[in-house]
């Protein structure tokens, strides 16, 4: 499937459907109460909420002919990204709680503005507020498909600093 016809939606979809492969005791509760995805089992629970981030092309209706990107790599696109970190620290926490952030973000393999890349933003990216502990548990090897190169980050929101998690690619 093409880049260009992916979305948020699309990846959560294939997140769920191979979580219920490997762990199918585990409840999904997709868009509940503004969560991208709340995961149940017992008395755990798991916020999770999903970015993907790309350089979405704009077509042409009528000829289908390229007119530049919409949107991508910038200070909006960051402080979109930073209000999520910001939303998901703010939700009340409970013992039993985790929260996430599944970040994917793709820039193109032969980009007209290479200082305009989401890797820029988000290969060693470090949240702000130093009060919100945004704790990193993977980061991906680059993913290279067609068009494109891809790139995915773990992060953990308010894990205590106790916890220790190591890094794997």
């Amino acid at each position: 499937m093409p880049l260009d016809r992916w979305s948020e939606s699309v990846v959560r979809y294939f997140y769920c459907k191979k979580f219920a492969e490997l762990f199918p005791g585990v409840h999904q509760l997709v868009e509940c109460d503004k969560i991208d995805l709340v995961l149940r089992e017992g008395s755990a629970i798991a916020f999770v909420e999903f970015k993907f981030y790309r350089h979405p092309i704009r077509f042409d209706p009528y000829d289908g002919s390229i007119r530049g990107f919409k949107g991508g790599p910038g200070a909006k696109n960051l402080l979109e990204f930073q209000s999520c970190v910001k939303k998901l620290h703010s939700r009340r926490s409970t013992e039993s709680l985790s929260k996430f952030i599944i970040l994917l973000y793709a820039d193109p393999v032969d980009s007209k503005r290479p200082n305009l890349r989401f890797s820029t933003q988000y290969d060693q990216y470090r949240h702000p507020n130093e009060g919100i502990p945004l704790l990193e548990l993977e980061f991906s090897e680059s993913i290279a498909v067609a068009d494109a190169t891809i790139r995915a980050r773990l992060f953990e929101i308010g894990a205590p600093p106790t916890c220790r998690h190591t890094k794997r690619g």
